[in-house]
């Protein structure tokens, strides 16, 4: 794909910190961490606008705690038409970690979320989303 130059201009103060955060980030160079930045901001528009959506459900639970995984699986059931895939991980003697992959409308996935956060025995759960439709 062709590329076009484009020339930017920095105040020094503002220039060092984001030289520092090419540095600690491990781009090649300062337009990798540019075209960087610059994706995330689309995409954060793009789900901000309601735009389509893909993203993960992280959530962790204790599954001794009665029902639990029942109330999940369940509450999991009103997103069929959203969720892709799923992954689950024992992470000790009483608890679990689960990744829900989705792909809808920032609504569904911020819903599925909240649901999860709701039961009893879910000590995290949060979403991270992007649009899956970038330049």
């Amino acid at each position: 794909m062709p590329v076009a130059r484009i020339g930017v201009s920095l105040e020094g103060p503002l220039l060092k910190a984001f030289d520092r955060l090419v540095r600690d980030g491990g781009y090649r160079s300062r337009s990798e961490a540019l075209r960087n930045l610059i994706r995330t901001s689309l995409a954060r528009r793009k789900v901000e606008s309601g735009g389509r959506a893909v993203g993960t459900v992280t959530f962790l639970y204790r599954h001794d705690v009665g029902m639990v995984t029942h109330r999940i699986l369940h509450g999991q059931h009103a997103f069929l038409r959203s969720i892709r895939a799923s992954a689950h991980a024992h992470l000790g003697e009483e608890t679990c970690l689960e990744v829900v992959i989705m792909e809808g409308s920032p609504q569904e996935i911020e819903k599925l979320t909240d649901r999860l956060k709701a039961v009893r025995g879910v000590l995290f759960a949060e979403a991270v989303t992007t649009s899956p439709d970038l330049p």
